[in-house]
C-alpha cells in the first residue's frame, strides 16, 4: 500500500495525509474472533476482507484517523462512507500491484536506502549511521517494509499521472503532452455562437391529429371482449385445452384452476383488450389473427405470449372505436406516444418548416406570435463542447427543459454549428421537442489566456482509470449487500 495515499473512486483526488499509525476502528471487535473476516468481494479471486491485518482494514483505520484528525465524528451516517472509499481503495490496490507484477517490476534497493536515511538522521537534519545502528531491528523492518510498498505502487500511479518530481521545468513520469496537443486544446472552443431557438413541445400534438390517425388506423383500436387462460409451459396449456374440448372441464373453471392470470384481472378477463394490445402480448405477429378471428364462445389454439402460454376465448362482441369519444382519442395519443412517436415528430418537423418558411420572409417574433404552440427562446453564446467539458465554457442545459441533454446531441451540435450566420437549421429532435435554430451572431474570444492543461487531463486519466477497473469482469462486488447485512446497526 502507498502510505500517505488515500485512494478515492468517482473523484480524481488523491488525498494526501501524514503516516498513520494503524488503529483498528472498535466495530471489528465484533468480528475479530472468526477464523476469516467477511468478504466484502474479490479482485482476480484475492479476497477484499475485513479482518485483522487486511488491506481493506489499514486502509479504512486510515480514513477513519483522517476524519477524527478533522475534528468530525464518526457516525452512522458516514460510516458507510468510510467502508466504501476503503473498498474502493483496496480494489485500486489489487489492480495496480497486478499490473506492476505483470511489467516485472521491483523496487532498486537503493530507492529504499534513499528513503531510509529520512528516518534516522541527527540534530541538523543528515543522516546518521548512529542511529540507524542503534534502532529496533523490528522498527527497521516495519519501516523498509512500508517504504517499499510505496514506492512499488507509487511506480504505476507516478509512470501513469506523473509526479511532483521535476528535472527543470519538465515534470517526470507520466504521459507527456506535445506543444502541438497544448495549442489544438487552447485554439479549441475559441468560436461562440448565439441562437435563437423555437421550441415545439411534442405533448402539445393537438386532438385532431389523434383523431385523424385513429380514423386512419381504426383496426389498432379495436376492442375485443375476451378471456384468457395463461400458463408456464406449453405442454401444460395443451393439457388444459384438451381437458376443455373434451368437456371435462369449462373455460372459466380452468381459469380458476390453472391461470396464472398474467394478462387478466382476477376473473381472467383480458385486460388491455385493444388489438394493438392483443398483438403486444403474442410472442408471434402472425398469431394476432388467431385471437381477434374467432367466433363468440370460441376458443383459440395455444398461443405463445411475452410470459407463458395462453389461450383465449371471446366472451362477447367486437367494438369498434368512436372516435368523437374522448377516451378513445386519448388512446390513440398513449398509443402514438409510446409506440409511434415518429408520427408526432413528423408532424411538429413539418409545422417547423413552414414556421421557418415564413419566418425568413419576416422575422421569428412576427411569426411566433401566430403559432400558439411555438415558443422563443433566446440562447446565449457558447462554443461547440460535447458533454460539457469543464476545459471549456459551457451552453446552459439547465433553464430551458428542450436543452437538458442537447450538450451530448450530435445533431443539434452539428447542425449548430454548420448553419450560417442568420440562416435557420433543419428541424432537430431534442428532448421531447421539435426545435429549430436561427444563429444570431457568430464570435471569437480573442486574446484568451493559455492554459497547460496537465492537471486537468491528469484527473479525466484517473476519473477513466479507475471507471474501467469498477467496470472489470475480474472484480466481484458484493459490498452494499455485505455491508448493511453485518453494519446496518453498528458504528465505530
Amino acid at each position: 500500500m502507498k502510505k500517505g495515499v488515500l485512494y478515492t473512486f468517482g473523484a480524481s483526488i488523491i488525498l494526501i495525509i501524514c503516516f498513520i499509525a494503524f488503529v483498528l476502528p472498535s466495530s471489528l471487535s465484533r468480528v475479530a474472533d472468526k477464523q476469516e473476516g467477511l468478504v466484502f468481494g474479490t479482485y482476480k479471486g484475492k479476497k477484499i476482507s475485513y479482518e485483522y491485518g487486511s488491506d481493506f482494514t489499514e486502509f479504512l483505520s486510515q480514513y477513519a484517523n483522517m476524519i477524527r484528525n478533522q475534528g468530525q465524528e464518526i457516525t452512522q451516517q458516514n460510516q458507510y462512507q468510510l467502508y466504501n472509499y476503503a473498498f474502493n481503495s483496496t480494489v485500486i490496490k489489487y489492480q495496480q500491484e497486478e499490473a506492476l507484477k505483470k511489467a516485472g517490476y521491483e523496487v532498486p534497493q537503493d530507492s529504499i536506502n534513499l528513503k531510509i536515511k529520512n528516518y534516522f538522521t541527527d540534530s541538523e537534519g543528515k543522516f546518521s549511521m548512529k542511529a540507524y545502528k542503534q534502532a529496533d531491528p523490528s522498527y527497521i523492518e516495519q519501516i523498509t517494509n512500508s517504504i517499499q510498498e510505496s514506492l512499488y505502487t507509487g511506480r504505476y500511479y507516478d509512470d501513469n499521472f506523473g509526479s511532483t518530481e521535476t528535472f527543470g521545468s519538465n515534470h517526470l513520469f507520466g504521459l507527456k503532452t506535445s506543444k502541438a496537443e497544448t495549442d489544438f486544446l487552447n485554439n479549441f472552443g475559441t468560436e461562440k455562437r448565439a441562437f435563437k431557438m423555437i421550441t415545439f413541445n411534442t405533448s402539445d400534438y393537438p386532438a385532431e391529429e389523434k383523431e385523424k390517425y385513429g380514423r386512419a388506423n381504426p383496426q389498432k383500436f379495436t376492442k375485443y371482449d375476451m378471456s384468457i387462460i395463461t400458463v408456464d409451459t406449453e405442454d401444460l396449456a395443451k393439457k388444459v385445452l384438451a381437458r376443455m374440448e373434451k368437456g371435462q372441464i369449462t373455460f372459466e373453471d380452468a381459469i380458476t384452476e390453472y391461470s396464472e392470470k398474467s394478462y387478466s384481472d382476477s376473473d381472467g378477463k383480458l385486460s388491455n383488450n385493444s388489438w394493438y394490445q392483443i398483438k403486444n402480448i403474442l410472442q408471434n405477429d402472425e398469431d394476432v389473427a388467431k385471437v381477434t378471428d374467432i367466433q363468440k364462445d370460441e376458443m383459440s389454439p395455444v398461443l405463445q405470449t411475452l410470459i407463458g402460454w395462453s389461450i383465449f376465448k371471446k366472451t362477447g362482441d367486437d367494438t369498434a372505436p368512436d372516435f368523437s369519444n374522448e377516451d378513445t382519442v386519448t388512446d390513440v395519443g398513449n398509443y402514438i406516444g409510446i409506440y409511434e412517436n415518429a408520427v408526432v415528430e413528423d408532424y411538429f418537423s413539418d409545422v417547423a418548416k413552414k414556421f421557418v418558411s415564413e419566418a425568413k420572409a419576416s422575422d421569428v417574433d412576427t411569426v411566433a406570435a401566430n403559432y400558439s404552440m411555438a415558443t422563443v427562446e433566446t440562447l446565449a453564446a457558447f462554443p461547440l463542447n460535447y458533454g460539457s467539458s469543464s476545459i471549456y465554457d459551457t451552453m446552459d442545459t439547465n433553464t430551458i427543459r428542450a436543452l437538458a441533454t442537447a450538450d451530448k446531441n450530435e445533431d443539434f451540435l452539428a447542425k449548430a454549428f454548420t448553419v450560417k450566420l442568420n440562416e435557420y437549421t433543419d428541424p432537430i429532435i431534442l428532448s421531447g421537442s421539435v426545435v429549430v435554430l436561427q444563429c444570431t451572431s457568430i464570435e471569437s474570444v480573442e486574446d484568451k489566456e493559455a492554459k497547460t492543461f496537465d492537471s486537468t487531463i491528469m484527473d479525466y486519466d484517473q476519473a477513466s482509470s479507475q471507471a474501467v477497473v469498477f467496470q472489470s469482469p475480474d472484480l466481484v462486488n458484493n459490498f452494499i449487500n455485505v455491508y448493511f447485512d453485518n453494519f446496518i446497526n453498528t458504528s465505530f
